[in-house]
């Protein structure tokens, strides 16, 4: 009988396998010895640092997507702030309106404002109301602020204001607390100030004081509130003064107003209309 000896290379697969199955079960009876729990926390501190570098990046990564995720949320939160306070300041516009609305003796029309135009040349406002809705040219712009401007040309459904800011607009005015009248116009071109002319210099005037329509024109109704007189200034060589003043609309974040449905009484635009003539 012949006796067949294996090779070695033909098992080495099963020695490894099967020295591996003993240092594994070695371990697992010796698991509690101290020289294997020092084994045990060296190989726990290797991974730590081998792993804190790789958690940072984790971390870092996570914070990135956090902050984007921040940035947007705080965005929409900024826009919807925006919104509101827009919404708030027109609901407290149109309540102001309404109780001037109330207030007034004389009939108004609500309009928005469609286009400004406030350049420095040829200023303009353009409203949606016209003939259709009673609006006719002369009648005076206002809102809850004050005097803005008054109506030149209308259309059935939109009409085009001549507003305070304009080198062509002209209204008789008074300054409260004194007989200061005069004709307020603008004449240069600083969106801020109007200027008052023809006022003896013999009239004290005040900064601070109120300056309202004077209803000396007839065309357009007295105490409507125009600005605050902010200086004033001598006339070289007259016995006059200018008195600037700062409106009370702010035409920037103009958008309601009301067109003051006022009609001079009919004699008195035909004894000016016959003292014009009688003159020419």
């Amino acid at each position: 009988m012949r006796i067949v000896f294996t090779k070695i290379g033909d098992i080495r697969d099963h020695l490894i396998g099967v020295g591996l199955l003993i240092i594994a079960l070695t371990l697992m009876v010796a698991r509690q010895d101290d020289a294997f729990q020092n084994v045990r926390k060296a190989s726990l501190t290797v991974i730590s640092y081998v792993e804190a570098p790789l958690s940072n990046v984790r971390v870092y990564r996570s914070a990135l997507r956090t902050n984007a995720a921040l940035e947007q949320n705080a965005i929409m939160l900024q826009d919807e702030v925006s919104r509101l306070r827009s919404l708030r300041d027109e609901n407290d516009a149109l309540r102001a309106l309404l109780e001037m609305r109330e207030d007034s003796e004389f009939e108004m029309q609500p309009v928005r404002i469609v286009t400004k135009n406030l350049t420095g040349i040829n200023n303009n406002i353009l409203i949606n109301a016209g003939s259709d809705q009673g609006v006719e040219v002369g009648m005076p712009v206002v809102n809850h602020e004050g005097l803005i401007g008054t109506v030149i040309i209308t259309a059935r459904n939109h009409s085009q204001v001549l507003p305070l800011f304009n080198r062509q607009f002209r209204a008789s005015v008074n300054v409260e607390e004194s007989r200061a009248f005069g004709i307020i116009s603008w004449e240069s071109d600083n969106l801020a100030e109007l200027v008052i002319n023809f006022v003896p210099q013999t009239i004290p005037v005040s900064e601070g004081l109120r300056v309202h329509t004077s209803g000396l024109s007839a065309q357009m109704p007295p105490n409507i509130p125009v600005g605050e007189v902010v200086r004033i200034e001598p006339e070289a060589g007259r016995e006059t003064q200018r008195i600037y003043v700062r409106p009370y609309v702010n035409f920037n974040s103009l958008a309601e107003a009301h067109v003051l449905l006022f009609r001079p009484d009919p004699e008195i635009t035909q004894l000016e209309d016959q003292w014009r003539e009688a003159f020419r």
